[in-house]
């Protein structure tokens, strides 16, 4: 009887490292943009609780309800039958950071409409006499809950991706940190965007605190791309790509100048000169921003999938 011999047709996925293109390519660019608003969103809104800025507030609600929802829709296809991601029509929140991340953001949205108005309210002088110690109470719940559900909404997408572990340069703790805190200091630099327009901002204090973010940054990159690249040699390849590779120029341009080293030389220039110029604060507020959509691009961009087989099959 002839012996039978069992071919399996060999792909280059299978034995190279191969780079995702669902959420950087084609529609995936719907992904990346939303979960860039999401954490200009984010940073602006906490940073404008924080400060208790009512316009910044109002504006990191617009983004994430007129900018992030609207491109997280588009990207599901089928955008009108969103409920079906959300509980209790479903139970994917279980397994899917999605869903979760979905949930969160419906949530912050309603309880940050919430606190809007009843911070205008108190701000205003808008509210009865008899009424101001229950509309106060309700005013720190829904800033509390806002809070709680706009960190878990710019800190959602860092988990969805390091649960990937197909692609070691994502699949590390260390992702869902890093998106964070260069979330907040980027809503530092739009804050002071909105002071501009609207004043009421202390632009002293909010530069003292980016410096420190911006450092803390610069810090956390640094040993994100180191342990990537001692992780495995896919994730090392990833830190090449990103470093000398196709991606280098949006990294070092985008990130590295744009996002952290200009806004930081604007701040030092302002400190040592003791005054605030416009000019440069717009520039600090454009590099910042420039910063926030490159590096979400660079991550996602330099995300590898790791090779099926270590090598070729031999018979």
């Amino acid at each position: 009887m002839e012996r039978r011999r069992q071919w399996i047709t060999t792909h280059e996925w299978m034995v190279k490292p191969t780079a995702q293109t669902e959420w950087v390519d084609g529609q995936g660019l719907l992904i990346w943009l939303a979960e860039v608003f999401s954490a200009l969103g984010m940073g602006l809104y906490l940073v404008a609780l924080f400060y208790n800025n009512w316009w910044g507030q109002l504006a990191g609600w617009f983004i994430i309800v007129g900018l992030k929802l609207p491109f997280h829709f588009f990207y599901l296809g089928r955008p009108w039958r969103f409920w079906r991601a959300i509980p209790p029509f479903t139970s994917a929140w279980k397994t899917s950071w999605l869903a979760r991340g979905m949930f969160f953001t419906l949530m912050y949205s309603a309880f940050a409409l919430v606190q809007l108005i009843t911070t205008y309210q108190l701000e205003h002088n808008l509210v009865a006499a008899s009424s101001v110690g229950m509309v106060t109470a309700i005013d720190w719940v829904m800033r509390f809950l806002a809070g709680l559900f706009m960190l878990l909404t710019g800190i959602y997408c860092g988990f969805a991706m390091s649960y990937c572990k197909s692609i070691p340069f994502w699949n590390t703790g260390m992702l869902p940190i890093v998106f964070v805190i260069m979330g907040l200091a980027d809503g530092l630099g739009l804050i002071m965007g909105v002071g501009l327009i609207t004043g009421g901002v202390d632009f002293h204090a909010i530069e003292s605190a980016s410096r420190i973010f911006l450092l803390v940054n610069a810090l956390l990159i640094s040993t994100y791309l180191i342990n990537a690249s001692y992780q495995s040699k896919t994730g090392e390849y990833s830190v090449k790509e990103l470093l000398v590779g196709k991606s280098a120029l949006v990294f070092w341009v985008g990130v590295i100048i744009l996002g952290i080293v200009a806004p930081m030389a604007i701040s030092v220039i302002s400190l040592y000169a003791g005054e605030l110029s416009p000019p440069l604060l717009v520039l600090a507020v454009l590099s910042h921003t420039i910063g926030a959509f490159s590096l979400k691009y660079c991550v996602l961009k330099v995300g590898i999938y790791r090779p099926v087989l270590s090598k070729l099959p031999t018979f």
